[in-house]
């Protein structure tokens, strides 16, 4: 899909109105074992800063094109990005991107110094994002998600403001 010149985009925490959106395109995604809809419910209320949603406007609807969740590790300092998933229809306009950085800022602000992510090995593309963001491999771990579904841990460091 291309943007029309009319076509912007807004970041913000989600809402229990989005969870829908988020579903449906959970779903597209993963059609058996996607986010299901209380996973969402339960994130917006118990870390209401950790679900951030990208949505793109154009000349007739707002759409939800991705979303960004995280869950606390354990300790206090450190926290998962356990999705970051753009639709289909907006990759390569450079979304996800933009959403990671906002996600990142947010979680920095709260105070997370230490973020820690999975992702396939085989998922070049993202791997290269969150590269770019300074995430760094971390660990690879054989069968992390089960037989044959191997994880590269990648962790970023966040430099203290101190």
């Amino acid at each position: 899909m291309t943007t029309k010149p009319s076509a912007s985009s807004s970041l913000s925490a989600a809402t229990p109105d989005d969870v829908a959106a988020l579903c449906h395109l959970e779903v597209s995604y993963y059609p058996h074992d996607g986010y299901p809809a209380p996973l969402f419910y339960q994130a917006i209320h118990q870390w209401p800063d950790l679900l951030q949603v990208i949505k793109v406007k154009s000349a007739h609807q707002t759409s939800l094109a991705g979303y960004c969740l995280g869950a606390p590790g354990q300790n206090p300092q450190q926290l998962w990005l356990m999705s970051l998933l753009v639709d289909q229809s907006y990759r390569g306009m450079g979304l996800g991107k933009q959403l990671l950085q906002h996600w990142l800022n947010r979680v920095e602000q709260l105070g997370f110094s230490q973020l820690w992510l999975s992702v396939s090995p085989a998922n070049t593309a993202a791997v290269k994002l969150y590269e770019q963001q300074g995430f760094v491999v971390h660990t690879t771990e054989t069968d992390y998600l089960g037989a044959g579904e191997d994880r590269y841990l990648m962790l970023r460091n966040v430099k203290s403001k101190h």
